[in-house]
């Protein structure tokens, strides 16, 4: 029966391999949104380790001549299943915090990478092309995972800190690769140059991604924001004037009602990590019909410290504002997005019922 259950495991691997990377995408769905970061990245560093393991362990047992023990085989198909299941936890918990990170925009890369997984298990039948696509889902891995730790161990964003990102996965890249031939030299250079030709592709578009501002700046995130039309402190709170808000099934941008010469506030809190500390950007921009394009009209700069649950607190304000698009995107200062209030403005000689929210 175990030789049966065997043959049965062996025939449906690669279909098996997609429900259990879907398997460990709901998983994370499900908890990592409750964890704090800090253990959120000792998880993630747990399941990149496990899976290297997974991954060199298979490929040396695949390597070795002749057909083996029953022990054997069985480790040879239930460990790629495993590595699956690892790195399906990885990419979706980082599509959970680069999604809360930004806006959906620069998340994009991630929905493709899903999806190429997917076409992987049906297309890559032999070991060898499937060692390629384990070792460069790996390197995306570890590479994702290089740009959300280094600066949660640093406490610091910057150009310079997601250089060492990419320089610390490469070096780790090229130890992993170094490992797997030492452990399977023929079979790894069948699959050699794809390996180095897909990681050097997946460098040159994250960093040119990132100096682009498509990569979000894990680990802050917007966590609150909105448009007013008045703004005080009030002890440890902030008390705004708001607009009463639209019907949770209209999905357009915000109308704000402005007088004329009326000043509104883009309010926004922002979460970081304890002991984290940086500077935050807003940037008001109009949308110019004629043009068809974005027109930046003016930025505020101010710092942000990490640690507060609820976000650091903050607004910048505009006056007579002309009716039309407008968005506030909220960046950092080397111009990832963390996160953009849209609205529509609309003039108007009176202005309606407000009401007041505590902040």
């Amino acid at each position: 029966m175990f030789k049966k259950g065997l043959a049965w495991l062996q025939r449906n691997e690669r279909h098996l391999g997609a429900i259990v990377f879907v398997a460990g995408f709901v998983t994370d769905i499900l908890t990592f949104t409750l964890l704090d970061i800090s253990l959120v990245n000792l998880v993630f560093a747990g399941y990149l380790a496990l899976a290297a393991v997974c991954i060199l362990v298979s490929h040396f047992l695949v390597s070795l001549p002749g057909q083996g023990s029953v022990t054997r085989r069985t480790l040879a198909v239930i460990l790629p299943l495993a590595a699956q299941y690892l790195l399906g936890n990885l990419l979706s918990g980082f599509l959970i915090f680069y999604t809360k990170s930004s806006v959906l925009l620069v998340s994009w890369p991630f929905i493709v990478l899903l999806l190429l997984v997917f076409i992987g298990n049906e297309w890559f039948r032999k070991y060898r092309d499937r060692i390629a696509f384990f070792a460069v889902l790996f390197f995306f891995s570890l590479y994702a995972y290089a740009i959300f730790a280094l600066p949660l161990f640093i406490r610091m964003l910057g150009p310079w800190v997601f250089i060492g990102s990419t320089v610390i996965s490469a070096g780790l890249f090229a130890l992993f690769l170094f490992l797997l031939w030492k452990t399977g030299r023929a079979r790894l250079e069948q699959s050699l140059m794809p390996i180095i030709g897909s990681t050097l592709a997946i460098l040159i578009v994250m960093v040119a991604s990132y100096f682009t501002g498509l990569v979000p700046p894990i680990p802050i995130t917007l966590k609150d924001g909105g448009i007013y039309h008045g703004i005080e402190r009030s002890g440890g709170n902030y008390v705004l004037l708001a607009e009463d808000p639209k019907p949770f099934w209209d999905i357009r941008s915000p109308r704000v009602h402005v007088a004329s010469g009326e000043t509104v506030y883009a309010f926004a809190s922002v979460f970081a990590p304890i002991r984290f500390s940086t500077s935050v950007v807003h940037r008001w921009d109009q949308y110019d019909e004629r043009q068809k394009r974005w027109v930046t009209l003016s930025r505020t700069s101010f710092p942000i410290a990490g640690g507060r649950a609820e976000g650091y607190r903050g607004y910048s304000q505009a006056t007579d504002l002309e009716p039309g698009r407008w968005r506030v995107s909220v960046e950092t200062p080397g111009g990832q997005v963390i996160g953009q209030l849209r609205f529509e403005v609309e003039r108007v000689d009176a202005l309606p019922d407000l009401h007041k929210e505590i902040r």
